[in-house]
């Protein structure tokens, strides 16, 4: 017999999903920056809820720490992500009175790319992810708070395109004890619904590693924490502000340098001696000159 119910039911789930693919993708296209040449590292976050709009700091090719802060007496969405410390943090809360239903995210997300230099056969790269925090919302369904990292061939931060299973290598995570594991927006990256884990409130460390073999000798590393809460439920809170933390670690015998310089576990790039000699001629040109002038 055909219930009205369930269509109603089906309407508002597809409503609710609808609205999260939406709000989603806006912050992803957003945090990412507008597309352009050659940029090498990056920080990005980015916020939104119902009382203010779209709120996005995109740094391309500088280390300087990006951070938002928006909200008011019911919603507060805060982010920040910082290369040189290799940490993301969001804050997605609210306890609305004036609305039926919200529509809110926030999302921090940071990029570089990294060389490895030495015999890497057979080797793996280290990665650590130090996670923290808790999500928990009156209307279960509505949150998801997910943590994302990745590796890419070189020049996806020029087209930000990190979307449908581009990575050459990836580990996705749901966090917290109220995120919403069965309809996971993690298949904007990934093309694949289901997530690598879940994990509740609290702290973790979470160890990887990634073959070599499957990474060119030079890539471009993304990592993205975000969080989102779209439905009625009018009580929440995502509090990852306590830090996800990333490091990397080479085995022996293998060098790791970043474009930035800063990204823990990594140097920067050491100048190639055809630079250093056309430098060196350089400043004793300049030296010559002065003493003549």
């Amino acid at each position: 017999m055909f219930d009205l119910r369930n269509l109603a039911g089906d309407r508002g789930r597809r409503r609710r999903v609808n609205a999260r693919h939406a709000v989603l993708g806006l912050i992803f296209v957003c945090a990412a920056g507008t597309a352009s040449a050659d940029v090498q590292f990056f920080s990005a976050a980015s916020g939104y809820n119902d009382f203010f709009s779209f709120v996005n700091n995109y740094n391309p090719n500088v280390t300087t720490l990006a951070a938002t802060s928006i909200g008011n007496t019911q919603e507060t969405n805060n982010s920040s992500a910082s290369l040189s410390a290799g940490t993301l943090k969001i804050l997605n809360t609210g306890n609305v009175s004036t609305l039926t239903s919200v529509s809110t995210a926030s999302f921090a997300s940071m990029g570089d790319t990294i060389t490895s230099s030495g015999a890497t056969g057979g080797l793996k790269l280290g990665v650590s992810l130090a996670v923290d925090g808790s999500s928990i919302t009156n209307h279960l369904g509505d949150n998801q708070t997910f943590l994302y990292i990745a590796a890419y061939a070189p020049g996806v931060f020029d087209s930000n395109a990190y979307y449908g299973g581009t990575a050459l290598w990836y580990s996705d995570y749901v966090l917290g004890a109220d995120s919403n594991t069965t309809s996971s927006l993690l298949g904007f990256y990934t093309n694949n619904s289901t997530p690598t884990a879940v994990y509740g409130d609290g702290s973790e460390n979470i160890s990887l590693s990634i073959p070599f073999s499957a990474l060119p000798s030079t890539f471009d590393l993304y990592v993205a924490l975000g969080s989102y809460e779209i439905g009625p439920g009018l009580v929440w809170s995502t509090d990852y502000s306590h830090t996800v933390s990333l490091s990397l670690a080479a085995p022996t015998g293998v060098t790791l340098t970043s474009a930035s310089g800063v990204l823990p576990g990594t140097s920067s790039a050491v100048p190639e001696p055809g630079s250093v000699v056309l430098l060196g001629s350089a400043l004793g040109a300049l030296a010559l000159w002065s003493r003549r002038k």
